[in-house]
C-alpha cells in the first residue's frame, strides 16, 4: 500500500533486518498440480520443458568497464525477460540515488552497487506484479519436492522450488538481499525471475 511504498527507501537505515525475514515471509514447497499448473500457462503443456537458453540465463552483468550497467544475455530466447530487468535496473542507477546521477559515472557501477540496484530492480517488478500488496519468490532447494507421475515431464528445476511469500514490501527486499545471488549467478535465474512474477500476479488468468 502507500503507506509501505513511502517507507522503502528507510528500511536499510532504521531495522536491524537481519532476522526479520525469518518472521515475515512464509515458505512451502512447489506440489505437482502447480507445477503443471506453470508449465502449462507457459508451455500449453505439463509434458514441455525450459529450453537450454533459459536454463542458462542468469542476471550476470557485463565486466566491460564501458557496460558495467548491462546484464549479458548468453544465448537467444529470454530476451523479453531481461529487457524488462535491465530497463528496471536502469532505473535504479539512474534516478534512484540523486548523488549518484550527475553524469555518466552512475552507468559505471560498483559491482556493489550493481547488485544492489539489480535487488532493487527484481523487488519492484515481483512487488508490482503483486499488486503492491505481496509477492512470491521461487527459489531452488537442490531436490524434488514432489515425485513427477502421470502427464507430467520433470525438467530439473520446477520441481525443486520452494515459494516465499512476503506481504511487506520490506521483507521482500531482505530476503531478496538474502538471496540475490540465485538470480544474478546461478545457472536459472530467468526461471526463478519468470516463474515468481507468475505466482506474484496469479497463475488464474
Amino acid at each position: 500500500d502507500v503507506e509501505d511504498e513511502e517507507t522503502t527507501g528507510e528500511v536499510s537505515k532504521n531495522l536491524d533486518l537481519s532476522t526479520l525475514c525469518m518472521h515475515q515471509v512464509v515458505s512451502k514447497a512447489i506440489d505437482i498440480s502447480l507445477a503443471k499448473e506453470l508449465k502449462n500457462l507457459l508451455f500449453g503443456s505439463s509434458l514441455c520443458c525450459f529450453s537450454e537458453e533459459w536454463k542458462i540465463q542468469n542476471f550476470t552483468f557485463n565486466n566491460i568497464p564501458q557496460l558495467k550497467y548491462g546484464i549479458v544475455q548468453k544465448k537467444g530466447g529470454p530476451c523479453g525477460v531481461l529487457a524488462a530487468v535491465q530497463a528496471c535496473v536502469l532505473q535504479q542507477l539512474i534516478f534512484a540515488d540523486s548523488n549518484r546521477n550527475k553524469d555518466t559515472r552512475c552507468l559505471q557501477p560498483s559491482e556493489v552497487h550493481r547488485t544492489k540496484c539489480l535487488t532493487m530492480a527484481i523487488a519492484d517488478i515481483l512487488w508490482r506484479a503483486g499488486g503492491n500488496e505481496k509477492a512470491i519468490v521461487a527459489l531452488p532447494s537442490g531436490r524434488q519436492q514432489f515425485t513427477p507421475i502421470g502427464k507430467y515431464k520433470a525438467d530439473g528445476i520446477l520441481e525443486t522450488l520452494i515459494l516465499h511469500s512476503a506481504t511487506r514490501y520490506e521483507d521482500l527486499i531482505v530476503f531478496l538481499q538474502q538471496n540475490i545471488r540465485q538470480f544474478e549467478i546461478g545457472p536459472c535465474g530467468c526461471i526463478l525471475l519468470t516463474v515468481s512474477v507468475i505466482l506474484s500476479r496469479s497463475i488464474n488468468l
